[in-house]
């Protein structure tokens, strides 16, 4: 119980912070923001590292990923089935993380999760470049709560994920492809596809953001590229011969089929987590039915709003999950700022902080009582998911392009 009131007390200050300054409309400069910001994820993360118990991917499987890298093995090969299923790129972040703890004389549970954080602390000012609403003085104040929100404290700091690095990205992507920067928009979008394939739910708003079809189609072809690059770079790094590129492909693309922690899934099992192909032969189909219709039915909305809505609806309707989830839609969430906002963080919050706070702390039999109960509640969590999202608005006026694109408009 000491854990998790010491855990605890960091993750309430930021959500009281966070209600606070929307209740007193406080617009704190960014430097304040990305102060707060980097108090509250170093509390967090100092705890985190002291704890006996370590989230298994980031102790094992990252850790091992890094010396692969550093020992000039490719880990999608060498690792454990499922141990890693990422192209190169965080593998390379992961190993200079790792050269630099051990130069400096740092523990792997501190420098573990330092790209994480510095991604996430990335993402404070790319909120309030691009938050929906016009106001200098709005902007300032959805920067101040993206920084105090708990669940990306939890997910960046404490879990080690690499849901920010992946955002962090995806968010500069959106803002490149809104200032007409379409080759950096281009590049930025593949980079967030090659650190983690959900990130081509951030794609569509992107291409929503460059009116031109030559412009779309200059992005689909650096969001092929970049993650090929990554993937051939394999060869000169490891020595991975080229007849295995499939098959480490295939490795990059797969996950371990574990369900019955979210949603329709926790029903179907009694809220017991198995692991399990056969929900996915479901699952894949009904996922990939509701997002192009999400795409159709928001397809004029501004792109912060399809955004949201596709990760959304993955949220409400994915028979796969993983509590580092609830982060993906909370930098939209938060930009936009809409009437279910704040109800579906602070439920976020609870839901998120239970598992990773409470939850770790006990032995497997009481876990897996817990866990029935956890894994139901989260119908609770997707009801609110499902009032958060956007309205059905389309933009009024196209966004004008600046730069190199509207000269080439012109």
């Amino acid at each position: 119980m000491i854990h998790v009131l010491v855990m605890g007390l960091p993750l309430a200050a930021g959500l009281a912070l966070a209600l606070l300054a929307g209740r007193r409309r406080w617009a704190p400069p960014l430097a304040v923001a990305l102060g707060v910001g980097a108090v509250l994820r170093l509390a967090v993360m100092l705890i985190a590292a002291q704890d006996p118990w370590q989230p298994y991917d980031l102790d094992h499987d990252f850790r091992a990923t890094a010396d692969a890298v550093l020992d000039g093995r490719d880990p999608l090969v060498d690792l454990r089935e499922g141990g890693w299923h990422f192209l190169p790129m965080l593998a390379y972040l992961l190993a200079g993380a790792r050269e630099l703890g051990d130069l400096l004389g740092l523990p792997w549970e501190i420098t573990g999760r330092v790209v994480p954080v510095l991604a996430d602390l990335a993402l404070v000012p790319l909120v309030a470049r691009l938050s929906t609403d016009p106001t200098q003085r709005v902007r300032a104040l959805r920067a101040f709560q993206y920084a105090c929100a708990p669940p990306v404290l939890a997910v960046s700091a404490l879990h080690g994920q690499f849901g920010p690095i992946t955002l962090a990205l995806g968010v500069a992507a959106l803002l490149a492809a809104r200032n007409g920067r379409v080759h950096l928009a281009g590049v930025l979008i593949g980079l967030s596809v090659t650190s983690a394939n959900w990130s081509v739910l951030l794609l569509p708003g992107v291409l929503l953001a460059v009116p031109a079809l030559r412009h779309r189609l200059t992005v689909l072809a650096w969001t092929a590229v970049v993650p090929a690059a990554f993937l051939l770079s394999s060869i000169p790094v490891f020595g991975t011969p080229v007849d295995r590129l499939p098959a480490t492909l295939s490795a990059s693309l797969s996950a371990r089929p574990v369900v019955g922690d979210w949603g329709w899934t926790a029903i179907v099992t009694g809220g017991q987590q198995v692991v399990s192909g056969g929900y996915g032969t479901v699952g894949t189909p009904v996922l990939g039915i509701a997002l192009l219709a999400a795409v159709w039915w928001w397809r004029r909305a501004d792109p912060v709003d399809l955004t949201l809505a596709l990760l959304l609806v993955f949220l409400i309707v994915t028979y796969r999950f993983g509590a580092q989830y609830l982060m993906w839609p909370i930098p939209y969430l938060i930009m936009r700022s809409g009437r279910g906002t704040w109800p579906l963080i602070i439920v976020c919050s609870f839901w998120g902080a239970f598992g990773y706070v409470y939850m770790t702390r006990l032995d497997p039999v009481a876990w897996g009582e817990a866990h029935v109960w956890w894994a139901l509640s989260s119908l609770v969590v997707i009801a609110f998911l499902i009032r958060a999202l956007p309205e059905r608005k389309p933009v009024a006026d196209s966004i004008p392009l600046r730069g190199a694109a509207a000269e080439q408009d012109a």
